[in-house]
């Protein structure tokens, strides 16, 4: 993206932001064709004291509370089977975590997400007295699949597979963030059903819903997600000796419509959550599983696990500390999940609350379509994700600071898809230039 056209485009932004336009002012929002909802994409589901010391609250020993906490949660979906045991239908897995379920695994399968806030406030910032909040990430083989459309919504019914749900890759999977603030340490959650409203509206308004069956089965499946991750991080809290007290707290941005939805995919650039890139062989061949999943861990390679690249990568990206937040992509179903992290930009991203965290790291999907001839890779929109999950903040911004921090969703994604093809140039090889795939995420 040349600088002119960066510059346009987030002036473009800053004026819809700042008229106010997201969620008012428009056809969809005057009209209200679609009727009501009642979400917000996080919620905070349980608060735990910090810990006191004599002179008051120990911040310290609450971030290591805080830490503690995230890693009995996690250790909980690692080694547990929650098949039928505490109102779970299936088995739920930590993500990221490979091979055995070792104490050191599943810390490394813990993100730490870098904030503007100290860890002791009387202290200055420091690389050991910045806070991070802990997100576990929890994936279910069953739900995934549905989601993906490679499970029937309906069981026995392969007429009620979500059509081109392997598109949604990037928006799982499902996250709990773990973090303190003053007194108190807090465990939000991504609310699956404002989530799957939020990123699935081309399924919502599609002629899928127009069967009965599958309208009632779809739009209870996000509320099984949810009541599940619930049950699993109360039921990790007690295994582990934490007293808690359950929250049902709605956080983030409120959507009153289903209209405030369609209004917001539609301000984003491209119409959609998503970004999307075909790419196939110059030989006319197909793809292998093998061949995605070595493309994936190839561009997680190129990311690194420590932010140092090739120089000629460097030269070409607004931010040179782009890395892997993790050392093999994820195997979502059908798909395999590339979590790409910034610290400078999440940092930025976290100093507008850190109830946002599960918003974050970025994520890149690649999977197969057309009969294995066409690998798809697929990116989460940065600027769909911060008008979507973010602008419940910006009114605390001033005008100059929300041009500024508006200026970094075309960057972001301009240096994700530089990563991709540079890898794809200099690593991969023997792939046509690259088609942008549009999927109609809008109501007709």
């Amino acid at each position: 993206m040349t600088k002119r056209l960066m510059t346009v485009f987030v002036s473009f932004l800053t004026v819809c932001f700042m008229a106010g336009t997201l969620f008012s002012g428009t056809a969809y929002a005057e009209k209200k064709l679609y009727g009501k909802v009642k979400m917000t994409p996080f919620t905070n589901v349980a608060r735990i004291n910090g810990v006191r010391g004599p002179g008051g609250i120990d911040y310290v020993a609450s971030d290591d509370k805080a830490k503690a906490i995230a890693t009995a949660i996690a250790t909980y979906v690692a080694v547990t089977d929650e098949s039928g045991a505490i109102g779970t239908e299936t088995n739920w897995v930590l993500g990221g975590l490979e091979g055995e379920a070792t104490e050191e695994a599943i810390e490394e399968a813990i993100l730490r997400v870098p904030t503007a806030q100290p860890i002791d406030p009387d202290l200055p910032m420091s690389s050991t007295n910045r806070k991070k909040v802990n997100v576990i990430e929890l994936c279910n083989r069953t739900f995934a699949q549905k989601a993906m459309g490679l499970a029937p919504i309906i069981e026995g019914d392969d007429s009620t597979k979500i059509v081109n749900g392997k598109i949604h890759a990037p928006a799982l999977p499902c996250e709990v963030s773990v973090y303190t603030e003053g007194s108190q340490i807090y465990v939000d959650m991504l609310n699956p059903e404002a989530i799957f409203t939020l990123f699935f509206t081309d399924v919502l308004f599609g002629l899928q819903m127009q069967d009965p069956d599958f309208a009632a089965a779809l739009q209870s499946l996000p509320a099984v997600v949810n009541e599940e991750i619930k049950s699993i991080i109360y039921a990790a809290l007690e295994e582990y000796g934490f007293r808690y007290t359950a929250m049902d707290k709605d956080l983030g941005p409120r959507y009153q419509w289903l209209d405030d939805v369609v209004e917001v995919v539609d301000a984003a650039p491209y119409d959609s959550p998503f970004v999307h890139f075909a790419y196939t062989k110059m030989d006319g061949t197909a793809f292998t599983g093998e061949e995605l999943a070595t493309i994936a861990q190839t561009i997680v390679d190129t990311l690194s696990l420590d932010g140092i690249h090739d120089p000629a990568l460097d030269a070409q990206l607004n931010s040179t500390d782009w890395r892997s937040a993790r050392p093999n992509p994820l195997p979502i179903p059908g798909n395999q999940v590339i979590e790409a992290c910034s610290p400078a930009n999440a940092i930025n991203a976290m100093s507008l609350g850190l109830d946002h965290a599960t918003a974050l790291p970025c994520e890149i999907a690649l999977t197969l379509m057309d009969d294995n001839n066409t690998l798809l890779v697929s990116y989460l929109d940065p600027h769909f994700m911060f008008g979507a999950l973010f602008n419940d903040a910006f009114n605390q911004l001033s005008k100059e600071e929300l041009e500024e921090f508006m200026s970094l969703p075309p960057e972001v994604l301009a240096d994700l898809q530089t990563i991709v093809q540079y890898t794809f140039d200099n690593y991969v090889g023997g792939l046509n230039p690259p088609t942008q795939m549009f999927y109609n995420m809008l109501p007709q």
